[in-house]
């Protein structure tokens, strides 16, 4: 498809293949071929090169369905540095729209060229994701599980997810994602979340160092661990030591699972602070926690624990079908 703007007249889009991918894959980091995964497209944006004459491929882009809130879709895309500014980003952003009627979502630092762009199409963000450092070494990261051992009553008790059914972890994992995402970004039906995201964080977590709370063999919070990269633990996991396995470094998350039930917050507290003194018993020097601003029970928590703000992103809405509509109203 040609775009006819006075910037671009020899502005040229077409599905990508899996020729671009082998010669410009080293250029873009999001190339990949038009349906390589499902309901997705992917396009590049090709002029002729000045010097040349020759076709160049200067930008790509992909859209598709966000299966666990399909009130959005995703869309990513890139812009050669040598032909930015120059209206080739808004034309592929809004060729890629033209495959939806949704609102489209993305990632973006704040501050940085991306997050100007989108900004200049009219993005919002809805919502700010910090992640939370903690220092697990901290004298004071042990005084604080200490505190939270003496302050609960005693009628729960935190295990390690080895001791619990695979089922009722995916179960709990799921409810838990469903009401912490309901306020800003609402979900697919149960049956779809629970194979998307409660079967997905149970596989990708690591099981004996991640923990549950149970109350009548209910279990009322999670707090679950990942590795800070999966390449790395592909390697480590293959080391006979189990401190160097886990590292000194991971990513973690946790919430309660019925957020309004009255023991949530001593809950929570109990299962960061068993997750907390298993890492630190291993030697692990800090954990990234990957929750939200909004989440009731987690976030006041981690705000009382010495913890550092790193990789900030924003979530962010770009108009597309009514809004984009709405937008162009002159």
């Amino acid at each position: 498809m040609n775009d006819g703007g006075e910037a671009g007249e020899a502005r040229r889009f077409r599905p990508a293949t899996p020729a671009d991918v082998d010669r410009d894959g080293n250029r873009f980091e999001w190339l990949k071929p038009d349906g390589w995964r499902e309901s997705f497209r992917a396009l590049v944006l090709d002029v002729d090169d000045p010097i040349s004459g020759e076709p160049r491929v200067i930008g790509v882009g992909r859209i598709g369905r966000n299966v666990a809130h399909p009130d959005r879709d995703l869309v990513e895309l890139e812009i050669e540095e040598g032909y930015r500014r120059l209206g080739h980003g808004t034309a592929l952003l809004r060729e890629l729209g033209s495959y939806s009627d949704n609102p489209l979502s993305s990632k973006v630092v704040p501050g940085s060229e991306r997050d100007g762009f989108l900004r200049a199409q009219g993005a919002v963000a809805y919502l700010e994701v910090p992640l939370l450092r903690v220092d697990v070494s901290a004298d004071r990261t042990a005084r604080w599980c200490a505190a939270v051992r003496a302050s609960h009553d005693g009628t729960a008790r935190a295990v390690p997810w080895t001791e619990l059914p695979r089922e009722q972890l995916v179960d709990a994992l799921t409810d838990r994602y469903a009401w912490q995402h309901a306020s800003w970004s609402p979900t697919a039906s149960r049956e779809v979340l629970r194979t998307e995201v409660g079967e997905e964080f149970y596989e990708e977590s690591v099981h004996e160092h991640s923990w549950a709370v149970l109350r009548g063999g209910e279990i009322t919070a999670l707090a679950d661990l990942y590795s800070a990269d999966k390449g790395e633990d592909e390697d480590e996991g293959r080391d006979e030591d189990e401190g160097a396995r886990v590292g000194r470094h991971r990513e973690g998350a946790l919430e309660a699972i019925d957020a309004s039930a009255p023991t949530a917050r001593a809950d929570v507290a109990l299962c960061l602070a068993a997750l907390l003194e298993g890492l630190r018993e291993l030697g692990t020097e800090t954990v990234d926690f990957d929750n939200h601003p909004t989440d009731p029970h987690a976030a006041p928590l981690l705000a009382t624990l010495r913890r550092t703000e790193v990789d900030p992103v924003h979530l962010v809405e770009i108009p597309n079908g009514l809004t984009a509509l709405l937008r162009d109203v002159p």
